[in-house]
């Protein structure tokens, strides 16, 4: 079942979730399986002592999404809450915090407990020597209270969801007033989602990605809310896949202080 408001794909069912779910799982073991063989895990870890390979392993362009948000260079020089929902395997919150260290760091993703077992990857690493806290909760259960985060971190999610509705308005509400919300979404419009069906009609659909949505989705649970520090849409020829998303939303703001 997906429901469509306009040209949003806000919501799928709860079986329609589970698969995409166990898709994603799927995919990232396979990946990481393929990345171990031969003992790649060692040799990596050799030469990133050596400082020829970078500290962890894996990345799900989050180097992409850190240079359409010039870097996070907006950031401030440390924070005390920080928290990524959806982090998946890599996280992008790991090229946040080399130039804004919090406190205290949650990693928030229902895959969580297989992605703490990938070997020299940020996750693994910083949970296993006790450096974060970690959650497997859907976003629509997020069980954080309100106004607590500093820094939240909401990128390339939205599209794997049940409820987006819910979740976005669970990030906004987990941030707390002055704090920071980094949000990133590709995003897709009528058109869009009628290539996206033919594209994946013979597979029986996107298994992984159950929503679509567009700015004007995004729109209206943010602009009311935030102090805009970044706010662009990065054009279709310039996105990750320009054939089923006509733009990436980049948004990050400092949540409003409202009597």
């Amino acid at each position: 079942m997906l429901l469509m408001d306009n040209s949003n794909i806000t919501k799928t069912s709860m079986e329609n979730w589970q698969k995409a779910q166990e898709w994603e799982k799927n995919h990232w073991v396979t990946q990481r399986k393929i990345g171990s063989r031969y003992g790649k895990d060692i040799i990596w870890k050799i030469l990133s002592l050596t400082g020829l390979m970078p500290k962890y392993r894996g990345d799900d362009a989050n180097y992409w999404w850190a240079s359409q948000f010039d870097n996070y260079n907006f950031l401030p020089d440390a924070t005390d809450n920080a928290i990524e929902l959806g982090c998946g395997p890599y996280t992008n919150i790991r090229l946040m915090i080399e130039k804004c260290p919090p406190r205290h760091l949650f990693l928030s993703d229902p895959l969580i407990k297989t992605y703490i077992n990938f070997k020299q990857s940020f996750v693994g690493k910083l949970y296993h020597q006790g450096f974060c806290i970690i959650d497997d909760h859907p976003i629509e259960e997020c069980p954080f209270i309100q106004n607590y985060f500093d820094l939240v971190v909401l990128i390339n999610v939205l599209d794997h969801v049940q409820e987006a509705d819910i979740c976005i308005d669970n990030a906004i509400n987990i941030t707390k007033p002055g704090g920071i919300l980094i949000v990133g979404q590709e995003l897709s419009n009528k058109n869009d989602i009628e290539k996206y069906n033919e594209k994946y009609s013979a597979q029986g659909g996107d298994i992984g990605h159950p929503i679509r949505i567009g700015h004007d989705w995004l729109d209206r649970f943010l602009n009311d809310k935030f102090e805009n520090i970044i706010k662009k849409i990065i054009s279709r020829e310039k996105g990750r896949d320009p054939e089923v998303h006509y733009g990436t939303y980049i948004f990050a703001g400092k949540k409003l202080r409202i009597p």
